[in-house]
């Protein structure tokens, strides 16, 4: 915390040419400064940070009680919706189980980050947008996913293995080729010298990588071992 730092460390000799009061008039008189608020006392108040330097603190301090509360959020979000597009608590959690792998890899994208330094692709305020983003590309494959094979578990009569064949030739080559296009489209962001695009470009393509699996792979795995209704109506 920098203004804690500020706080314990504002007599240190370091800190001699710092003005914890209030300035005002031109710069070359310093006539009207006033340190009344920054001696102890019963007037004293909390030396700040002001200026950009401010402003990155105040919004780091937000981004901080958010990344967990807001990515939760939008997994309930989408946890509900999803239970009543399918009318089913099994599927909406099996989407959800898909979402949090891919949130919880980002998680660890940003501690590494953290771990060696990068500043630019650490649990920052400018890369907290990708959580949500991430999460409703993945949401939007699982979705297309179940869909088809609720479809083609109809049409060939609950017939598993030829339903799970149709559908990740139909359905599962259209979510390669998306996946394929939206990297296309990310990829070349890494090359900026820009830290929040450059993050961007990081987080969205890990998630994109890791939603393309979860989709084609794990997805179908959890459909056949929890067979619900949804997709297996009365042949489960």
């Amino acid at each position: 915390d920098i203004q804690q730092y500020i706080e314990e460390h504002k007599n240190d000799k370091g800190f001699s040419k710092v003005n914890f009061g209030l300035r005002s008039g031109p710069v070359d008189d310093l006539s009207g400064d006033t340190n009344e608020l920054s001696v102890d006392g019963a007037n004293y108040v909390r030396p700040a940070v002001g200026g950009f330097l401010g402003a990155t603190e105040a919004t780091r301090e937000v981004a901080i009680e958010n990344w967990l509360k807001s990515p939760l959020q939008t997994a309930l979000a989408i946890f509900i919706i999803s239970a009543l597009i399918f009318r089913s608590l099994m599927v909406a959690g099996i989407l959800l189980f898909t979402l949090l792998i891919t949130l919880f890899a980002q998680y660890g994208l940003g501690g590494y980050f953290t771990s060696v330094g990068n500043w630019s692709g650490n649990l920052a305020f400018h890369l907290l947008v990708t959580l949500s983003i991430a999460m409703g590309l993945g949401v939007d494959y699982g979705i297309y996913m179940i869909s088809r094979l609720r479809e083609e578990m109809q049409a060939t009569g609950g017939n598993w293995m030829e339903s799970l064949r149709n559908t990740q030739n139909t359905t599962g080559s259209a979510v390669i080729i998306s996946v394929v296009v939206l990297l296309g489209s990310f990829i070349p962001l890494v090359g900026t010298d820009l830290a929040n695009t450059w993050g961007l470009g990081i987080y969205i393509g890990e998630a994109l990588i890791i939603d393309v699996f979860t989709a084609l792979m794990l997805l179908p795995l959890l459909v056949y071992w929890l067979k619900p209704k949804y997709v297996f109506g009365d042949n489960r």
